[in-house]
């Protein structure tokens, strides 16, 4: 059994478990990663983040003064991406594509409506990078966005992460 959950990407001076956006919506950071310049990543069991995700973002944003991504993770086999920042507004995409569209099957929902195309969701990433003042890499984006072939969809998001410019 894979790992079922939300990571959450924020740049804060202030621990992810002691933001209130995170706080009032999640009881407990399992792991907790620093990147450069200020980024962090917090792991967080159960759906409770994925829920409410958007509005999360938009308040982590508020909170922080700067662009947040969300990733739900659904049983290590694919991740939901969620990105907001001020210019930009809120973009999603996901992680395995095919693995994906698997776990969507019974929603009523238009699956490529839902989730761009590896392409679209690489430019949405990488303005949504620009936006966070990192520099994206384009190509790489484009290849994370389009690979299916992975043991841990959690290594996608971390692969995903570095092509941002984290």
């Amino acid at each position: 059994m894979g790992f079922w959950g939300s990571f959450v990407v924020c740049r804060s001076e202030t621990p992810l478990d002691e933001l209130s956006a995170v706080v009032e919506r999640h009881d407990g950071i399992e792991e907790h990663w620093r990147r450069a310049d200020g980024w962090q990543v917090g792991q967080y069991p159960g759906p409770e983040l994925a829920d409410d995700a958007p509005a999360l973002l938009a308040e982590l944003v508020e909170e922080t003064g700067a662009p947040a991504l969300t990733g739900f993770v659904l049983d290590s086999d694919a991740v939901h991406v969620e990105g907001f920042s001020v210019a930009g507004g809120h973009w999603k995409a996901c992680l395995a594509r095919e693995a994906t569209e698997a776990y969507c099957e019974d929603d009523d929902e238009d699956f490529d409506a839902e989730f761009p195309s590896p392409e679209a969701a690489a430019r949405a990433a990488a303005a949504w990078a620009s936006a966070a003042d990192r520099t994206p890499d384009m190509p790489g984006l484009a290849e994370v966005f389009a690979e299916e072939d992975s043991d841990f969809a959690e290594e996608l998001f971390f692969r995903l992460l570095d092509k941002l410019g984290m």
